[in-house]
């Protein structure tokens, strides 16, 4: 079955499982771009990094397929990033670098440590891999056509190492999973390619099964371990991915690329309004931006359908690397994938360009025929590369065409934010007009114009802007506005739906039941002023500050001033009805006596 006859009838099936793969990702982006097709959606940042990251794919696979070692050498590429990474983070552990967030010692070049450690955590795979395949050269004569092999075993072992040291400081439960996962897949696989491992687990298999139970155990006692060492955090993601699958439920086809927190946010709002959590799930819930598991981000940006699309193309390309022996690049995918479950790696672009990467090393190489079928398909992929060139060449053309206007709104919001920032909301609302239409997708822009608006009396069209923001973040601010809005305009029961939405997304946070207990003593509903006053005296915030205690002083005030009100109007009703009673005893006094 090893005959040129038998390879020619094994290629076609194994091109058409690569090519399935392949169709089955261009499906998922094409569905993950259908709103912006149809023209439902404005483009923004990230449908046109979505497309942009297709051409990169199809520039990986012209470039693996033009020249053999250009695998070798982007390989070795990855592998320095890393060893960059590794390498940046120990010197910010050791005060020689600053740190990229004030809040953070360890981030290397991201902006906080979980990105960070995931990363390294993805290609530790790679480099172990590297440091296990690559030692075999040092065991022949030294010879200068090594000399690559050598300095990528030297580069995967610093890399290995500095990983090793730098990832526990990292506190990053995740990336730690995931690289242990990802390198026993490589160690493994490793084993089984140099030794009889079937042979020794047919003669050991009572005591591997024992082996096996202990470690059981201790994964057992690992994952409470891990769980106990950050709970809070622990239990904040259970709460994300527990509304996650309803907002999922209830919308089964997606809500769209980037709409993401505002579906959230609403059901998270509705799951604290119902009164079913628990205080636990109260003081850990937030406004998350992601879902901290990509596979249930995508089933609720994407659909269902576009979550199975992209796990059974990438489910594809991973059988077909194991296949090819491509261990090290499996490795690194599964660590990655490994890290989806716990973070969220498709929203940070180093991710997005290595697992682009990874997958087109995975699809490399169907193409591989015998001499005489390959002048043929040499052919071929000459016209393919043409066509895939000219596509390229539109499609970047068309992301430089589109981001170009975006690009200069982000020049004129930076000149913009001094106004903002000085407060010369006047003077600031016609800049944030003028960009507005580029920048519809950036939370934090939407937000300082509803400010600007609300603070210029512009009360409606805030509202309007602030309404384009609740559709792709759950911050509580947003609807804080909204409601102060309207209760300018005297909308006193949108104001209070609104701020009960605030309310409710955060349980934890104070500042909405300030504003609602405001409302309540505009509108003089004395009995809900007194309940939610209530709550902002007693309910404690997660993060205590003096803005806190201004509130509570500024509510106690108000509550001693009514309470003093009270009794004032109780002791001149008693004493009107003390005078009547007197005056009636009088009366009596002086009636005659018949």
């Amino acid at each position: 079955m090893n005959s040129p006859l038998a390879a020619a009838y094994r290629l076609p099936l194994t091109a058409y499982r690569c090519f399935l793969a392949e169709l089955l990702l261009l499906l998922f982006t094409v569905v993950g771009l259908l709103p912006f097709l149809s023209g439902a959606e404005v483009i923004h940042t990230k449908a046109v990094v979505l497309v942009l990251l297709v051409v990169l794919y199809l520039f990986f696979r012209m470039v693996l397929r033009a020249n053999k070692f250009s695998a070798f050498y982007l390989h070795l590429v990855l592998l320095i990033t890393a060893l960059v990474q590794a390498l940046w983070g120990m010197a910010q552990l050791y005060g020689y670098l600053p740190s990229q967030h004030h809040l953070f010692l360890l981030t290397g070049s991201f902006f906080n440590p979980g990105p960070y450690a995931g990363y390294l955590a993805m290609l530790s795979p790679l480099a172990l891999y590297d440091v296990l395949s690559d030692y075999r050269v040092w065991s022949k004569p030294y010879h200068k056509k090594y000399s690559l092999f050598y300095l990528r075993w030297i580069v995967a072992v610093i890399t290995l190492l500095a990983t090793i040291l730098v990832l526990p400081a990292s506190m990053s439960r995740a990336a730690w999973l995931a690289a242990f996962i990802g390198s026993l897949f490589v160690g493994l696989r490793h084993l089984a390619s140099h030794y009889k491992l079937k042979s020794y687990v047919v003669r050991y298999q009572n005591k591997l099964l024992v082996a096996l139970l202990l470690l059981a155990l201790i994964g057992a006692g690992a994952g409470v371990a891990l769980y106990r060492l950050k709970k809070d955090s622990a239990d904040g993601r259970l709460l994300i991915w527990k509304n996650t699958l309803t907002a999922i439920k209830e919308q089964p086809f997606g809500v769209g690329l980037g709409h993401f927190a505002g579906a959230y946010g609403k059901v998270q709002a509705a799951y604290f309004q119902n009164a079913t959590a628990t205080e636990q799930e109260q003081n850990v819930a937030g406004n998350p931006e992601y879902a901290f598991n990509e596979y249930l981000q995508i089933a609720l940006e994407f659909g269902i359908v576009g979550l199975l699309l992209f796990m059974a193309a990438v489910i594809m390309l991973l059988i077909k690397g194991i296949k090819q022996r491509k261990y090290g690049t499996v490795g690194a995918v599964i660590s990655l994938l490994v890290f989806a479950t716990m973070s969220y790696p498709f929203s940070v672009l180093p991710f997005l360009i290595a697992f682009v990467y990874l997958l087109a090393q995975l699809a490399d190489g169907y193409d591989i025929t015998s001499p005489n079928s390959h002048h043929r398909s040499s052919k071929l992929h000459s016209v393919n590369s043409y066509v895939l060139l000219a596509f390229s060449i539109i499609a970047l053309a068309f992301g430089l065409y589109n981001r170009y206007p975006t690009y200069k709104a982000y020049k004129k919001w930076n000149d913009a934010k001094m106004l903002y920032s000085m407060q010369l909301y006047t003077d600031a609302a016609p800049e944030y007009a003028r960009i507005a239409p580029y920048l519809s997708d950036r939370v934090e822009f939407l937000f300082e114009y509803g400010q600007i608006l609300s603070k210029t009396a512009h009360y409606q069209q805030s509202n309007e802007v602030l309404a384009i923001a609740t559709s792709i973040s759950c911050d509580p601010m947003l609807y804080n506005v909204m409601g102060k809005n309207h209760q300018a305009l005297k909308n006193y029961k949108a104001a209070e739906q609104n701020y009960r939405m605030a309310a409710n997304l955060v349980p934890s946070r104070i500042y909405p039941y300030y504003l609602l207990a405001k409302l309540y003593m505009q509108i003089g509903d004395k009995q809900k002023f007194e309940q939610t006053a209530g709550l902002v005296l007693q309910k404690e915030p997660k993060i205590h500050s003096p803005a806190v205690d201004e509130m509570r002083a500024e509510i106690q005030s108000q509550l001693q001033q009514i309470n003093s009100l009270q009794a004032t109007s109780t002791t001149e009703a008693q004493n009107q009805i003390n005078k009547k009673q007197h005056n009636a005893l009088k009366f009596n006094d002086n009636t005659p006596i018949n």
